[in-house]
């Protein structure tokens, strides 16, 4: 089943590598920090992300390019270890899940977040300024 709750944006691609590329770099920290500036403010923080990530410099996926699949490869090695970490959590509140999740990744979390700086500074060096 599938639930939209205001608005959903889709993807359609053949091939899976670059869904996991693509899906690897939209949960990085990396595209996150970059994405705060041009977010709107509410009471518990930044929300309405919506297209503010399709802003970004994202490389198309390339096949050829090694920090890519390697994006791709962490991206499914992390959708593998999902299942598992979502059965040891009770929480019921979307942001401790959402949490729990990126702490039980840390690793993978970090070589997707380097890689993802990489890949996006080298698709734009201007890139480079607006990240600490």
């Amino acid at each position: 089943g599938f639930i939209a709750e205001s608005k959903t944006y889709w993807f359609e691609t053949d091939n899976s590598d670059e869904a996991y590329y693509l899906t690897s770099i939209l949960n990085s920290k990396t595209i996150d920090d970059l994405i705060k500036p041009l977010q709107t403010h509410g009471l518990w923080g930044e929300r309405d992300i919506h297209k503010r990530p399709l802003k970004l410099p994202i490389p198309e996926f390339s096949q050829s390019n090694q920090k890519h699949k390697k994006l791709a490869e962490l991206g499914k090695l992390c959708h593998g270890k999902v299942p598992n970490i979502l059965s040891k959590i009770d929480s019921k509140s979307i942001g401790k899940i959402r949490t729990q999740i990126r702490n039980s990744l840390s690793e993978e979390m970090d070589l997707i977040n380097k890689l993802t700086r990489e890949v996006l500074i080298e698709s734009d060096p201007s890139v480079s300024s607006y990240l600490t």
